[in-house]
Order: C-alpha cells, then sequence, then structure tokens
C-alpha cells in the first residue's frame, strides 16, 4: 500500500525500497517484543540444561538414586514445559491378560499393587498410569517377562532400582487399607484387560520438578498430573516393539525382597551367553575408531554402543564419537571400558548409563554436538563435560 502511494506521489525508487525496509522491520522489531514473556523465559531454561554441570540429588541408601542435572523446582519445569509432547504420541496399547496360574497371577497383582500405591500415593488416575507402564515394560524387549521381575528390576543389586520406591525405604511404611484395596483393584483391572490409553506405549516417567540426565533420549508422550510419560524412539517405541508375554515363576506375595532368582534382568547375568561380538558401520574405517570397538548399533536411531579400548588417549573417545556421527543429524554413542558393564542388547537402559565412561550426544532439535566423560576416571578442566554425579 505504502509503495503505491508513494509511486503515485512520484517518490524516488530508492526511497520507496526504503520505506518498505522500515516497515519491515519495525514489524519485526514490534513481534519480538510481544513474545510471551513464560514462554522464552522456558526456552532459555531448556536450552541451559545442556550447559548447566549436572549433580545428585541427596544420597540414598545403595541402590543410588536417579541422576538429575542440577535446577531448582521452577527451573526444572520450565524445562519440561518447553519440551513438546510427541504428536500422537499416546499410542494406546493393546489389552492384557494375565494368563498365569492363580498362584502367580496373585504374586503378580500383589507386585503391581505395590508400584501402583508406592509410586503414584492417593492419585487414582497416577496409579492407572503406573500401572500401565509396568505392562508396557513387561512388553518390551529391554525388559524383564515377569510383573514382579519388572517392578523390582534393579532392587538387588547395587547399581540402582527401576522404581524407587523398592530400595529407598518405602516399602517400610504400611499403606491404609482402603489405599491398598483400592491399589489392588486397579492392578486387578490391569491384568484383566484394562488399558489407559492416556499413557500410551510410554516405559518410562519422571516427576516434573527433576529432569533426569536421560530426559532428552526418549520421546515425550503424555503429562499426568505431576508425572511426565515417556517412551523409545524410533522402533523401539513403536508398538510392533511391544510383543513380549508374561513368564513364571512370579515373586511370592508376601515379601517384596526383589526379583526371584530364576528372573535375569539383563544377558549379562546370563553366564551362558555367548561371546561378545563386534559389529561395523558402513563409511566409517576401523582405523577411525582408534582402538574402540563396536558392540552394537541402530542406524535407524542413530544409537551405537562402544567398548573403549584400554589405556587410550580420553580424547580419542570425542574423535571417534565424531566420526561415527558425522553424517547423522540426530546421534548417540554410549561408551564403556568394562567388557562386563556393555550392554547385550539396544535400547540402553538408563540403569545401564550409570557405569558409562563415556557419552556423545549429537542433537538437530539444538543444534549442537556434546562429549560427556566420567571425570572420577578422567579428568576434566571444564566440569559441564562430566558426566550426571560424576564431576
Amino acid at each position: 500500500m505504502i509503495m503505491c502511494r508513494a509511486r503515485s506521489r512520484g517518490w524516488p525508487p530508492r526511497l520507496v525500497m526504503l520505506s518498505c525496509v522500515l516497515l519491515l522491520l519495525t514489524l519485526l522489531v514490534i513481534a519480538v517484543a510481544l513474545r510471551p514473556a513464560e514462554r522464552d523465559k522456558a526456552s532459555r531454561i531448556h536450552r541451559a540444561v545442556h550447559t548447566l554441570p549436572a549433580l545428585s540429588i541427596a544420597p540414598r541408601p545403595i541402590p543410588e538414586p536417579m541422576k538429575v542435572v542440577a535446577l531448582t523446582p521452577e527451573q526444572a519445569r520450565a524445562s519440561n514445559l518447553a519440551v513438546p509432547i510427541l504428536p500422537l504420541g499416546a499410542e494406546a496399547a493393546r489389552p492384557f491378560i494375565y494368563n498365569g496360574s492363580p498362584q502367580n497371577r496373585a504374586s503378580a497383582q500383589s507386585c503391581l499393587a505395590a508400584a501402583v500405591y508406592y509410586e503414584a500415593g492417593d492419585d487414582v488416575v497416577g496409579e492407572r498410569a503406573v500401572a500401565q507402564v509396568v505392562l508396557n515394560r513387561l512388553r518390551h524387549p529391554a525388559f524383564p517377562k515377569t510383573i514382579c521381575g519388572v517392578v523390582f528390576e534393579g532392587s538387588e543389586r547395587q547399581t540402582g532400582c527401576q522404581f524407587t520406591f523398592s530400595c529407598d525405604g518405602s516399602l517400610l511404611r504400611v499403606p491404609p487399607i482402603q489405599a491398598w484395596t483400592r491399589a489392588n483393584a486397579i492392578s486387578d483391572a490391569a491384568l484383566t484387560g484394562f488399558v489407559d490409553k492416556a499413557v500410551g506405549l510410554a516405559t518410562y516417567y519422571h516427576a516434573d520438578w527433576v529432569v533426569p540426565y536421560w530426559r532428552d533420549t526418549l520421546d515425550k508422550v503424555a503429562v499426568v498430573h505431576s508425572q511426565i510419560f515417556y517412551r523409545w524412539r524410533g522402533k523401539w517405541g513403536r508398538s510392533t516393539a511391544f510383543n513380549g508375554r508374561a513368564a513364571s515363576p512370579e515373586l511370592p506375595d508376601s515379601t517384596f525382597a526383589g526379583p526371584a532368582e530364576t528372573i535375569l534382568t539383563s544377558a549379562d547375568d546370563d553366564l551362558t551367553a555367548p561371546p561378545r561380538t563386534s559389529v561395523s558401520i558402513n563409511g566409517v574405517p576401523s582405523a577411525a575408531l582408534k582402538g574402540a570397538i563396536i558392540r552394537l548399533k541402530d542406524d535407524d536411531t542413530g544409537q551405537y554402543v562402544l567398548q573403549l579400548p584400554p589405556n587410550a588417549s580420553p580424547g580419542t573417545f570425542a574423535v571417534t564419537a565424531f566420526t561415527i556421527c558425522a553424517e547423522k543429524s540426530d546421534c548417540f554413542v554410549f561408551a564403556w571400558a568394562d567388557e562386563h558393564d556393555v550392554p547385550r542388547a539396544l535400547p540402553v537402559l538408563p540403569i545401564a548409563m550409570r557405569t558409562m565412561a563415556f557419552m556423545y550426544h549429537k542433537s538437530s532439535v539444538f543444534n549442537d554436538a556434546r562429549p560427556f566423560w566420567d571425570c572420577r576416571r578422567y579428568a576434566r578442566l571444564l566440569k559441564n563435560q562430566c558426566l550426571p554425579g560424576t564431576g
């Protein structure tokens, strides 16, 4: 409109162009000035997660608690809010029907009720969500194949428990009879085909006032009150991956001591496991690995698991990771120094990350790539290069 009027008045072309440029700059300044302050603040805090040094929360009895980024509850909530929920992320799970013996079913229901009550308290909606997560894990190849095995995974080892209630002393609290009756009813319904569609195929969750260091490796699919739910990325998060069936025996329902001795929580616990093998990556020559061994890979999701060479310079780990991820827009390299600690299957569970020696994360969302070392083993001048809890 200005240009038309200007031409009608006989303005010089240069003056017309200058007028248009000034108008566009003015509109841009106004748009930036009117951006909601809270959204801007949340975005800045979210980006800061990748630069702030990470600390562990207050120490608890072994096993160690979940490691979180050192943020205040307000900062953590703002950072979590800035992470978008995956569109159509809450794909509903298929109904689950427990077909074991009456004794095993009673044990499974009791273990599930314990998780439901101690993880969600008096929140009925949250209790249903927790029950669904347990069933999702049982069906997923990355987790044990019994209800009790899922609920108490890791509680018997020093590397940490998957559900904190099983190792932080919560079981010393006796639930009120009404609350326990409700938890049992919710568990019975879950084992009889009830599906909580709100959380979809989620296998992880955390409270909104903390930021676990594994958060950005998963897809956010739902928020239920103060809990945020996540599923695996790529093929590990699709419905086709959730095809596992319940095994037996279950844990006797009166003990809650941890998984039965016959339950294997990982292939590393199996003394008959086959020897480790190595894999190759197209376009990455063996010389570029600088002695590292690639144990696992998933090119679709950009995840690679390495066994690091002994006595190597820590700086070479980053060079190797740069090379592996050079052609990837999103890429994770997880590395362990001890062969016994190297996972035998993808995806890498957060519990396995506790023994990691090195990690590299390349993100197209943040247009950033960062290496992290276990600073208890490898000294680093910059603390924000330390894996959470090691600096």
